[in-house]
């Protein structure tokens, strides 16, 4: 485990869009559109990671933003004492010349990710997108790290995203955005946001939770 990631502030998906809500009630559409809120875009894709994550393993999904790039978003799952952590770089597909496979190979697919990180890919279009072609370059290249993609389905009544698992297999996640948050509330019953503190054995770690510290939107307290 790295050292930097103790003594963080780590804030659940259910914190996320808690402060995402109140944006959008203020401000309306210039949470999507101002640069001034590109964090939170960022962290509400995180989000919704999270929940995919913490479904495929039972296992609470927990989110932090660091201060310096790379890597954009850091995620971790408690488990067992110790935290299990995997980073996150960030990219996008727009209406393009190019397909998405030959923008992946342009940019991003000799990068050298771990396999710890997660190459996420937020989709504004499906045109030119062929998950499986994808797939089949990344098994032939052997890629050792996950793609998945993200795109946003239907926005009323209720946001609803697909979450496309490419590699190292495929599959696909449709989240409702409100149930998520409730379930997660609902089966983990953990807070909202907490400090890991390392203990004695430097592989273990505690948890702490800081009341009070629910106002605080993830992308207001980057660390480094």
């Amino acid at each position: 485990m790295e050292d930097s990631q103790f003594n963080k502030r780590w804030h659940s998906p259910t914190n996320v869009f808690m402060h995402l809500d109140k944006i959008s009630k203020r401000v309306g559409e210039e949470l999507e559109k101002s640069p001034k809120y590109q964090k939170a875009r960022e962290t509400r894709i995180a989000a919704i990671v999270a929940f995919v994550l913490s479904r495929l393993r039972n296992l609470p999904t927990y989110i932090r933003l660091p201060l310096d790039e790379p890597p954009d978003v850091y995620l971790m799952q408690p488990n067992l004492g110790t935290m299990d952590i995997a980073t996150v770089e960030l990219t996008s597909y727009r209406s393009s010349t190019e397909s998405l496979l030959d923008q992946l190979k342009r940019k991003k697919l000799k990068q050298g990710y771990s396999s710890s990180c997660l190459l996420l890919i937020e989709l504004f279009t499906e045109n030119k997108v062929d998950y499986e072609a994808i797939n089949k370059h990344s098994i032939e290249q052997n890629i050792c790290f996950p793609i998945w993609t993200l795109r946003k389905v239907q926005q009323s009544p209720d946001t609803i995203a697909e979450v496309m698992i490419i590699n190292p297999n495929l599959s696909k996640f449709l989240i409702n955005v409100g149930r998520e948050t409730f379930y997660f509330k609902d089966k983990y019953k953990v807070p909202q946001i907490f400090f890991s503190k390392r203990v004695g054995n430097r592989k273990n770690v505690r948890f702490e939770q800081m009341p009070g510290e629910c106002n605080i939107a993830p992308w207001e307290c980057l660390e480094h």
